[in-house]
């Protein structure tokens, strides 16, 4: 159950990893912003700390760009990894097609709308609303193939009839969001449908991380304090 809380390293380097290595955690993102300053050695280093990764690189380009890039990331065979969704169906029937003849197993996530947009944002966008944006391009990733999506607990509702899995960012215990307009708790997203959360700066800014780890896992009705 453990697995299904994952934490999101936006750090600046691997120094900083270490920090946040923890027996009881897992999965680990890696991002645009510790990718971009030690590329794929942050894979091999949490591979070789006995941890999985969800490469968050949010790839969004014409279909044969996008496989290009993913014939490099699943050498490394990460655990997940993301396309934005309005890359398109294409995108995703290459992808799981790639994914299959290289003999892999990363998950396939199709990016809807980031947390940090606001009703108002995607309105503006030409969109009439999160939910129906986000229920659109989760169909786009369900008919391309791809193996779930990225989204807020607030649109898990809307997803309910979606065979794919959903993972939610967004995660807050306590109060303040920070530049992400659509949160949850760890509890709240878990019992809304969500099969993994990502939290970020729950951790990384916490005087103790590992306990704050703890206690979202608490929350999460994953662990017990007796334990």
């Amino acid at each position: 159950m453990y697995r299904r809380v994952i934490i999101a390293l936006d750090v600046d380097s691997l120094g900083e990893v270490e920090r946040f290595i923890f027996p009881e955690a897992y999965v680990y993102k890696v991002g645009w912003r510790l990718f971009a300053r030690e590329g794929f050695k942050a894979l091999k280093f949490l591979e070789g700390k006995g941890k999985r990764v969800f490469l968050d690189l949010k790839l969004g380009d014409i279909p044969s760009t996008v496989t290009s890039a993913l014939r490099e990331i699943f050498k490394y065979n990460p655990y997940m990894t993301t396309i934005h969704a309005l890359s398109g169906r294409e995108t995703f029937k290459r992808a799981r097609e790639l994914r299959g003849e290289m003999e892999k197993d990363t998950i396939i996530l199709g990016v809807t709308l980031l947390t940090s947009l606001s009703q108002d944002d995607v309105q503006a966008m030409g969109i009439a609303s999160v939910e129906e944006g986000v229920k659109t391009m989760a169909k786009l990733v369900e008919e391309g193939g791809g193996d779930g999506v990225v989204c807020s607990a607030a649109e898990l509702s809307v997803l309910q009839d979606f065979k794919l899995l959903k993972v939610v960012p967004g995660i807050r215990l306590a109060e303040g969001k920070g530049d992400q307009k659509r949160v949850a708790t760890p509890y709240e997203a878990f019992q809304s449908g969500a099969d993994f959360i990502v939290v970020g700066r729950e951790i990384l800014h916490a005087p103790d991380p590992r306990r704050r780890f703890v206690e979202i896992l608490m929350d999460a009705g994953f662990l017990d304090l007796a334990q």
